[in-house]
């Protein structure tokens, strides 16, 4: 679970042209490839794992999988792995990358790639 501090305030802002090209150098272009990190539960997704839960492409980095799976546990209760119900857009606002050119927008940040940590 996150802390108090990332609860209170995105850790990044980016654009949203600079949050793809990290994307591509991360993963490269296939965006179907590309991974983020729930920030409630720790969950590694996709952007493939989205679209074969049936996840609009807006869901994408932004509510965890498993808003769209059956067997998500709740974001807020207990700390086993996810994936959980977590909606980027509810009360409580974890998405630790802000997207400054799209007011409101705030991203997962990006799994680790292939070889490296995680940001």
């Amino acid at each position: 679970m996150p802390d108090a501090t990332t609860r209170k305030q995105p850790r990044r802002e980016m654009t949203l042209g600079e949050f793809q090209a990290e994307a591509i150098r991360r993963f490269g272009e296939e965006v179907s490839k590309w991974r983020f990190v729930c920030p409630a539960c720790g969950h590694v997704a996709s952007a493939q794992d989205w679209r074969d839960a049936g996840a609009p492409e807006g869901a994408i980095a932004f509510s965890c999988v498993g808003r769209w799976l059956d067997e998500a546990r709740d974001a807020f209760e207990g700390d086993g792995p996810g994936p959980c119900n977590y909606a980027g857009g509810g009360l409580f606002g974890l998405n630790p990358v802000r997207i400054v050119d799209q007011p409101g927008l705030a991203l997962f940040d990006f799994a680790a790639a292939h070889g490296e940590e995680c940001p």
